[in-house]
């Protein structure tokens, strides 16, 4: 069985991103109120990480069944060991993610946000999984993996350690889902001749490479945007300023990107560097400010 099929759901920047900003939502947890338990921080991580690579299996699992998706040049028993070596794969991992909730139910854990929190994150699932391979639905999966990757986690990771509503949590979330866009539209420009050539439709080949670019600039710059006006409304500048440590990243990668839609070579590995480190550092020392103070 090719070990490489069945690694490709995980995405190692994904992992980090959920984890991160799951990180980032507990330590805002502590910031307001202090954290109410490890062990729930760690059952919390353990179910996201098992929830979301569960459905993301599920997905590779309907990829494998479509004609432009499935992997090349395989026989039909490869394929076969393939499709079950991701359905146990995923089978097992949303078993786990259900044995964590039933453990919180009889721990008395699931109050009314986090019940609504879970609802919403196997809604969210189903429709990754039963429409990840939609052809009209595919420029819109970006925005479906930035509720899974960066809006679900630090919420999660609040709710089960306060049962109260802050509107910190929000202000702090929405600043990245720009970021979280860009690097995924950064993504799909570095495979944006393979996708066309194969018909693969993505929101780079729907709206094209240079307003896709246009948009990964606005976006990162949107970003910061985001994060000094929840410092303008409320959010502790003290927690707030470490983050914009990190914007020379982001006018490094607008540049790199400006060279590229001027017809000069891509620089794509610096890229993907500097636009991840523009996700991840924000996240990084937003979480240490909280810790902190």
């Amino acid at each position: 069985m090719p070990v490489k099929e069945l690694l490709k759901p995980i995405k190692i920047y994904r992992l980090i991103g959920l984890l991160m900003t799951y990180v980032m939502g507990a330590a805002l947890a502590n910031y307001v109120e202090g954290m109410r338990s490890w062990l729930v921080f760690w059952t919390g991580a353990a179910f996201l990480s098992c929830a979301l690579f569960g459905f993301y299996y599920m997905q590779a699992l309907q990829r494998v069944n479509d004609e432009k998706l499935k992997p090349q040049g395989m026989s039909l028993a490869e394929l076969k060991q393939i499709r079950l070596g991701l359905a146990l794969i995923a089978a097992t991992m949303l078993t786990v993610a259900f044995t964590i909730i039933v453990g919180w139910m009889f721990e008395g854990l699931l109050w009314q946000g986090l019940i609504i929190l879970l609802v919403v994150i196997f809604m969210v699932g189903t429709v990754l999984i039963l429409k990840g391979t939609s052809e009209k639905l595919q420029p819109f999966l970006p925005l479906l993996e930035s509720i899974l990757v960066v809006i679900i986690p630090p919420a999660l990771g609040f709710f089960l350690q306060t049962q109260q509503m802050y509107r910190f949590l929000t202000m702090v979330v929405m600043g990245f889902v720009p970021f979280y866009l860009a690097f995924i539209l950064l993504r799909q420009l570095i495979r944006f001749g393979e996708d066309q050539r194969k018909d693969i439709p993505t929101a780079v080949t729907a709206m094209g490479w240079e307003a896709a670019m246009v948009l990964h600039n606005t976006l990162i710059l949107f970003g910061y945007l985001l994060l000094a006006l929840a410092a303008l409304l409320g959010l502790p500048w003290n927690t707030v300023w470490p983050a914009f440590l990190t914007a020379p990243l982001g006018l490094l990668e607008i540049w790199l990107m400006e060279r590229v839609r001027r017809g000069q070579k891509p620089l794509w590995r610096i890229m993907q560097v500097a636009m991840g480190a523009v996700f991840l550092l924000p996240a990084y020392l937003l979480t240490l400010a909280f810790w902190i103070h």
